[in-house]
């Protein structure tokens, strides 16, 4: 093991502050529309410290100690992550069974190390992503770096034996360490771009140790170029706070005033992000300056400290208090409380004195031969103190696989099962809808305008093609049931982009010719466009309905709900069904994930769009052709028969 390093405490005010962006980012408070770059942060710091760790001791010792790095790292990263995990386990099966079944799915993946890929790999339905998520999905960054530990010292050990085979000296094995770890770290970043597709989820990329190891590769970079000295160790005292405080500020005015959902975070964001966070660590590390000195403050320090307890804690405090819905300031005040007490606690007695070594010391006593009455006295001790926590570890573990096996499951929605029955039920009476019309074949010439009409005629003769995601599932009955001639084509899990190309399929293979286009699949996705392709798409004079969102569990609500509101008001023949406002304060409307719908909800999201199409086209004043309308017909039949019993008789 390489010599101890000197301790910089700005390094643990940047940890702080990475803590409190990712904090307030899950808080959603707004100030932090992109509080999860604090994750970036993270990664490059710990690609700093472990490389330097790393680098020390294969130039002291000619090798590195593989099995004493990951013991170190299993004693520094899985007890915390598994006390928490286990709490949250016991306590959610009491508070919230939804949140207990998704964290008995990924306990195993967020212990052990894998939980990323688990998310990639394990395609888990849509309806079991949607609302409250698993309380361990933030583990998702330390399996990426539990992977980051395993690999990285491997591909640092090969270089250096290949390097010294060849009687390579220390500058060039620098040049080698710093070439190798700069082109894997670009290969990531474009990985990242090239594998990111914003016509889909983006997950694949979001948790992909591939696609993120860039961030731990720039910062392990940052420590080769430092310890071989390839970069210079003192700038001026005006080029490092003027460079350190312009990073450092970008860094914030990103975190605050980009929206998460951007696609620009997967086509370079996140790369400006670490080359930000290189370049702040790389000031912290030179001269002191105003910068240093703030990130070295008391108070950031003793943050930057429990930094890991805070990230394992807050997350699930927030989904077990308000279900990851942005919660008033007072619970907002208990969830941060909680988490610090939390995480104080994990840091004071599981944390530090199990990286200070208190297993190996008590394994020393227990095998020792005591050489005085003190000794034995003290062996005794700690023998029953081990029993005790050996006896209390059992009865832990036991009880927390009888919990997971036999305590009954509950889905993040109890109608899982019926949903997606729905949804295959729907597809069919799409399939039945369209073969329905073109069964008809062309309609009547002779029209009528929507103004000589009742309600329930427009309402009737109206052709409208609604296209929804699994919100809109819940609704097809009623919506059917209100317009009898019109089309729903709904699917789960549909994001915006999709049910855009949906809609050009209905017009340029099913030539589909309606009266207006209803758009709801937006609650998925964030909207990068789509609005204005579907407006060109359907002509300037058709109707177009959009549906605002409420989607309390996604960071994209509120900005998807501006932009169609903003939308509406600027197009023509484009109408507002606005959902979020009819739905609020109705938790009678929703399922468990405060998001699908049940009976009383789906009755509700119908009626919504019934006003709005009838507002529309009470005012459109369009013509629709009398065919469609059965009672017209009946009304046209008698009145002629009506004439010509008249004339008969005159």
């Amino acid at each position: 093991m390489g010599k101890k390093r000197r301790y910089i405490t700005g390094l643990d005010g940047i940890r702080a502050i990475a803590v409190i962006m990712v904090l307030a980012y899950h808080l959603k408070l707004a100030l932090f529309k992109s509080g999860f770059l604090g994750v970036t942060v993270f990664f490059v710091l710990s690609g700093y410290l472990i490389t330097g760790i790393l680098i020390s001791e294969v130039e002291e010792e000619g090798t590195i100690d593989l099995k004493n790095f990951w013991l170190r790292r299993i004693r520094r990263l899985v007890p915390a992550v598994m006390s928490m995990a286990v709490v949250i386990i016991f306590v959610s099966t009491v508070v919230n069974r939804v949140i207990f079944t998704k964290g008995c799915k990924d306990f195993l993946a967020s212990v052990l190390g894998f939980n990323n890929w688990w998310q990639i790999f394990n395609k888990v339905s849509y309806f079991e992503a949607a609302g409250v998520p698993s309380p361990f999905t933030h583990c998702w960054s330390l399996a990426i770096e539990t992977q980051f530990y395993l690999i990285y010292p491997l591909i640092l050990l090969g270089i250096y034996k290949l390097a010294k085979s060849r009687g390579e000296g220390r500058a060039k094995r620098g040049l080698l360490f710093a070439g190798v770890t700069l082109l894997l770290a670009l290969i990531s970043v474009i990985l990242m771009i090239v594998l990111f597709d914003p016509q889909q989820d983006a997950s694949r990329v979001y948790y992909g140790t591939d696609t993120r190891a860039f961030s731990l590769l720039f910062g392990a970079l940052l420590a080769i170029l430092w310890d071989y000295r390839m970069v210079p160790r003192r700038l001026s005292a005006s080029v490092n706070m003027v460079l350190g405080s312009v990073s450092f500020a970008v860094l914030l005015v990103m975190t605050i005033a980009i929206n998460g959902s951007s696609n620009f975070w997967y086509r370079g964001g996140q790369f400006v992000g670490t080359i930000l966070t290189v370049l702040v660590i790389y000031t912290v590390l030179g001269r002191k300056t105003w910068l240093s000195r703030f990130l070295s403050n008391p108070v950031l320090k003793w943050i930057g400290d429990r930094s890991y307890s805070i990230y394992l804690w807050h997350y699930p405090i927030i989904l077990l208090i308000s279900k990851g819905i942005k919660a008033s300031w007072w619970i907002t005040l208990i969830e941060i409380v909680l988490s610090v007490v939390l995480a104080e606690l994990s840091y004071r007695f599981i944390e530090t004195p199990i990286r200070h070594g208190i297993i190996g010391e008590y394994l020393n006593i227990l095998r020792s031969r005591p050489k005085s009455r003190q000794e034995k006295k003290r062996q005794v001790q700690v023998a029953r103190r081990s029993l005790k926590v050996m006896a209390g570890t059992f009865v832990l573990t036991v009880s927390l696989i009888l919990c997971m096996i036999f305590v009954p499951k509950k889905n993040a929605l109890d109608t899982l099962q019926k949903r997606e029955a729905k949804a295959k039920e729907t597809g069919k009476m799409t399939e039945e809808q369209l073969a329905k019309q073109k069964a008809n074949g062309s309609e009547s010439e002779d029209t009528i305008c929507t103004a000589n009409l009742t309600d329930d005629e427009i309402l009737e003769g109206l052709n409208l093609l609604l296209i929804g995601d699994s919100i809109a599932v819940d609704v097809t009955d009623d919506f059917y049931e209100m317009f009898p001639n019109s089309v729903s084509d709904t699917k789960i899990g549909r994001i915006t982009s999709l049910g855009k190309q949906v809609l050009d399929s209905y017009i340029d293979e099913k030539k589909w010719e309606g009266e207006g286009v209803i758009f709801a699949s937006l609650s998925n996705s964030p909207i990068n466009g789509e609005l204005e392709d579907i407006r060109e798409k359907i002509g300037k004079d058709m109707s177009l309905f959009l549906t605002t969102v409420r989607i309390p569990h996604d960071t994209f609500e509120d900005e998807s709900n501006s932009k169609i509101k903003k939308f509406v008001e600027e197009n023509d023949h484009t109408y507002l069904i606005d959902w979020y406002a009819a739905s609020e304060g109705h938790d009678e409307y929703f399922d468990a994930d405060d998001t699908h719908l049940l009976s009383a909800g789906a009755k509700a999201y119908a009626n919504c769009i019934k006003e709005a199409v009838l507002d529309a086209y009470k005012k459109e004043n369009i013509e629709i052709p009398k065919s469609r309308l059965v009672s017209s017909t009946d009304t046209s039949t008698d009145s002629s028969n009506d004439s010509s019993t008249n004339a008969s008789t005159e």
